[in-house]
């Protein structure tokens, strides 16, 4: 299977997480207590875990004094290296302890490695200078912040009752701490952006509306609830947990608009006291569910996936890519954060810099997308559920991918609401899933593509030989009746008429001879066309689909192939699946002579000086093992398919001011309503877009696919697309 020329280092995310999108606001408060920890201000008896750091007990063992200094440092130290801050205090003097309790010397162990970042720690104990009791010790660090951090310090001990003890002091968590705070002090690159390959932005910086509470300026609070709850449409109950255990001059958000906000509404939230309303710059996708399955969306990282993602530097509150763009090229958009570590008195006055990292920039990344054809597409395609996919068919590159039912992403920067979320998760609507790329279908008569070259190349049959379409077809002694779409036939017809008029009966008559044949032709064929396996599109996740052949259905059916079932597969039918991308990729070989290229939706990843860190050439992953004269033939059909009278598409593109060769498609699909489809070649006579519409349950491909393909069409000649 064909690849990208570069991957990604980071797989696609789960999408089980996006329940913390919905309780994004929560992490702020969340955040403000994590940090009070390093301070002794955690609550009693806390068994919290700091990322990284093995779970302290939850009480102190009962533990005599050591009898040697030796095996006092000794103690400590392997208490420390496990996260046993409790048992540590066990082992310092009575005075330390006087001056400490328990609580909260294990909340300023655990707090200072939560905020080095600390993901492992060795501690190398030495032997005591003669005469002292002063244990020498280096400890190595490594962080998620700043990589490897390494001092040197001692431990010292004393004798006390009837054993010996570890006169403690703060100094002996990091040299030099006395009565000061470790503080990191974070520099975060600003996350990439996603451009289309013009350089417009898909997704980027922009500005959201941040709606907060400071808590010492509320006036009534019984009447702040009442009013937001009834202009933000949030419980009283949810608000106030928003900014509960704030401090009275802390900007406590309790919601995320998007800008610009409406101003009468931001007159009424000016006009309560304690309400502020700030802008804050935010991820901001410009298509919204336009685009959606392409950019992806961002949710924050869970505590679960801290435990793994804390070594890559991620902290509570980040973001990360879930699906599409933003999970695939995750490690380029994000950058990397930079800072200083250091050491601050209780002024705040920095004591000592511990360490200190440079940020790395995040890159752009520069789509294959054409802005103006997704927005037409998504526009087209309107609330019907089904998908558009558009290439250029010269190199494979993907202009358009829309599927509907769609998702707005920045709502998981704004807050979903119960109902959004609810409808992110229906069963039978699934938004969330990419119907261009993820689901096979029948194909219908887009199908025929592959039959006309199967006769042509192992029938012998050209384009020219004349086949009767009646009505109905029959295998010789058998009982099951094939229809053609006419009731009343369509009479004789060349192979290439038969394609412009889409004659059903002709392609059982080709498919059964194929089966006759051989058995395995048609299906050796489909395949060489790119179905029943992933084209290779390494940025989104894909459906291989399914050609079925007498060794599958034997091994997955336990039943014997029937030359039926070669007929079905003639149209598209039976037990074939095919996704609107292989489609579209199979249509793009025909239209440039026989190339079946990799399609792609990265063209180039940018350092913030402009300069390439990654680029896609094209890559051809097959040819079509047909004469360029049968390709040829298809082509001309394809053609006529629009421009004659007797073409299914010709009412439809009328009028059009480029010519334009494609194919209807009616599948059936086990429901009332058979599947709409419709590919297009634009211009037929020098391709550079290859555009198929499938419409789930639409009707018929001519009625209903091949006029949504048309209003794209007409969008991509007013802006400029063919040159």
């Amino acid at each position: 299977m064909s690849r990208s020329p570069f991957r990604s280092p980071r797989r696609r995310r789960n999408l089980g997480p996006l329940l913390a999108s919905f309780v994004a606001f929560l992490v702020v408060t969340g955040g403000l207590a994590a940090v009070a920890l390093q301070y002794g201000a955690a609550t009693r008896g806390t068994n919290s875990t700091p990322t990284g750091v093995p779970a302290t007990v939850s009480a102190s063992p009962p533990q005599e004094s050591p009898q040697t200094a030796k095996e006092a440092a000794e103690a400590f130290v392997r208490a420390w290296q496990s996260g046993d801050y409790r048992s540590m205090y066990a082992l310092i003097t009575r005075a330390a302890q006087q001056a400490i309790d328990e609580d909260s010397f294990v909340a300023r162990y655990e707090g200072i490695a939560r905020e080095i970042g600390q993901v492992s720690m060795e501690i190398t104990l030495g032997e005591p200078l003669p005469g002292t009791l002063r244990f020498p010790i280096h400890v190595v660090r490594e962080s998620a912040r700043v990589g490897r951090l390494e001092e040197d310090n001692a431990i010292p001990v004393i004798r006390e009752g009837d054993g010996y003890r570890i006169d403690w002091t703060p100094s002996l968590i990091v040299a030099d701490l006395g009565d000061g705070r470790v503080r990191w002090i974070p520099t975060v690159p600003q996350r990439g952006r996603i451009l289309d390959h013009k350089g417009r932005p898909l997704a980027e910086l922009g500005l959201v509306n941040r709606i907060g509470v400071i808590p010492g300026q509320i006036q009534d609070e019984k009447l702040l609830l009442e009013r937001l709850s009834q202009l933000l449409n949030l419980a009283p109950e949810t608000i106030r947990q928003r900014y509960a255990g704030g401090q009275p001059d802390w900007f406590m958000p309790v919601a995320t608009l998007p800008d610009p906000i409406d101003p009468q509404l931001l007159e009424q939230l000016a006009g309560i006291p304690g309400v502020v309303v700030r802008q804050w710059p935010e991820r901001v996708y410009a298509l919204g569910p336009a685009a959606a399955h392409v950019t992806g969306y961002l949710s924050e990282v869970t505590a679960e996936e801290l435990r793994t993602l804390a070594r890559e530097g991620y902290e509570p509150g980040d973001r990360i890519g879930r699906t599409g763009i933003e999970a695939w090229a995750e490690d380029w958009l994000r950058g990397r954060r930079g800072g200083r570590l250091v050491i601050v008195a209780p002024d705040g006055r920095e004591r000592r810099v511990l360490a200190e990292v440079p940020a790395q920039p995040a890159a752009d990344v520069v789509t294959t997308i054409d802005l103006d054809l997704q927005r037409a597409a998504y526009e087209a395609l309107g609330d019907r559920v089904g998908s558009v996919i558009a290439l250029d068919p010269k190199t494979g590159a993907i202009r358009a991918l829309v599927s509907r039912p769609s998702f707005d992403p920045n709502r998981f920067i704004l807050g979903l609401r119960p109902d959004e979320w609810q409808a992110l998760n229906d069963e039978q609507s699934r938004p969330l899933l990419d119907r261009a790329t993820q689901v096979g279908y029948p194909i219908g008569s887009t199908f025929k593509v592959v039959t006309m070259a199967a006769g042509m190349e192992y029938l012998g049959v050209d384009a020219q030989r004349v086949f009767d379409c009646p009505p109905t077809f029959s295998l010789p002694g058998g009982s099951v009746v094939w229809r053609d779409w006419n009731p009343r036939g369509q009479g004789a017809l060349t192979l290439h008429n038969a394609l412009v008029q889409s004659c059903n009966t002709v392609f059982f008559q080709v498919g059964a001879a194929l089966d006759e044949r051989d058995p395995n032709l048609l299906p050796q064929m489909a395949r060489a066309f790119g179905f029943g396996s992933e084209t290779g599109l390494s940025e989104l996740p894909e459906n291989p689909g399914l050609v079925p052949d007498p060794a599958w259905k034997l091994r997955e059916r336990g039943d014997y192939w029937a030359r039926g079932d070669a007929v079905n597969l003639s149209i598209g039918q039976g037990f074939f699946l095919g996704t609107p991308l292989q489609v579209a990729d199979a249509y793009a070989a025909v239209a440039n002579g026989g190339t079946l290229w990799r399609p792609y939706l990265i063209e180039r990843v940018t350092a913030i000086d402009g300069s390439d860190r990654a680029r896609t050439e094209p890559k051809a992953r097959g040819t079509l093992p047909i004469a360029a004269e049968h390709i040829a033939a298809i082509r001309s059909a394809l053609r006529d398919v629009v421009a004659r009278p007797n073409g299914t598409a010709y009412s439809v593109f009328q009028g059009f001011p480029l010519p334009v060769a494609g194919k209807t498609g009616t599948a059936e699909s086990g429901q009332d309503a058979p599947h709409a489809w419709f590919v297009a070649i634009a211009p037929a006579d020098n391709p550079q877009l290859v555009l198929v519409v499938m419409v789930e349950h639409g009707g018929e491909g001519s009625r209903v696919a091949a006029p949504i393909a048309r209003q794209i069409l007409e969008a991509a000649v007013e802006v400029g697309y063919f040159h």
